[in-house]
């Protein structure tokens, strides 16, 4: 791991700090390989252990592009305090969600498909139809004021308002807002979401009667599917496959750390 942050900012070159990015690295990278990538769009961060700000993923890359050396460091006014390379123009996404929500330390926004044709569907609300759907504690709202970039302080506050409880927010006709305590919590319920959508999409395509489990039942769900064990259970396969993925199944871990 030391090589690849050899030519970090002075600011990187802590532990905690190189091991979050080295997880936010494969998050992006997992999120491509689960079918969210939409060319250099999309963008994932981490909230910075010793409160200097944002860690942002650098602009101009697609997901799978990421790795441990492709991020700024950024304030929560958006100034650039380390690294190298492009400042998304949606950096408001992270420093807002941030700000307004100490239970998360990543956020990640992507145009998964099947979320963004469900942030369109103004009047419709997730339902947990599969077990992906009872990941939420609070329905993901949609956020109506614009589909254009959410690219001010001022529209990341309203979107981050209107996200409330949630885990995730819909941007109207754009796509999906996800954050987490941990890195992990991120992917799960960004991957969970995009999955939830396309399930709720296909149905209300089928003609077929359906219906959804009661609050109860998804509550004993959401306790019951997703414990920590779960949770780790389903990072750890999602990185398997991405090792099969990159060819790397069978390297030794210094070499790729």
């Amino acid at each position: 791991m030391e090589a690849l942050f050899r030519n970090a900012p002075i600011m990187v070159k802590n532990d905690e700090v190189r091991r979050g990015l080295w997880d936010l690295s494969r998050a992006h990278r997992i999120l491509d390989m689960e079918g969210q990538n939409d060319m250099a769009w999309g963008h994932a961060s981490m909230r910075d252990p010793w409160g200097r700000g944002v860690w942002l993923k650098r602009g101009n890359l697609g997901l799978e592009e990421v790795f441990e050396n492709d991020y700024i460091l950024i304030d929560f006014d958006g100034n650039v305090l380390g690294g190298e390379g492009v400042r998304h123009l949606e950096w408001p996404i992270h420093t807002e969600v941030l700000r307004g929500r100490p239970d998360f330390d990543f956020v990640v926004h992507t145009h998964a498909p099947w979320a963004t044709m469900f942030s369109a569907c103004t009047g419709e609300i997730l339902r947990p139809y599969t077990n992906e759907g009872c990941w939420f504690t609070e329905h993901p709202p949609h956020y109506m004021k614009t589909s254009d970039l959410i690219d001010t302080i001022e529209l990341g506050r309203e979107m981050t308002q209107v996200m409330g409880k949630s885990e995730g927010v819909f941007i109207r006709n754009h796509g999906l807002v996800v954050g987490g305590k941990t890195v992990k919590d991120m992917v799960l319920g960004a991957h969970f979401l995009e999955k939830a959508c396309r399930v709720q999409l296909q149905l209300g395509m089928s003609g077929i009667k359906h219906t959804y489990p009661d609050k109860a039942e998804v509550d004993r769900k959401r306790k019951q599917i997703f414990p920590q064990r779960a949770r780790d259970n389903c990072w750890d396969y999602l990185n398997r496959k991405l090792d099969r993925l990159e060819g790397t199944v069978g390297r030794d871990k210094g070499e790729n750390c």
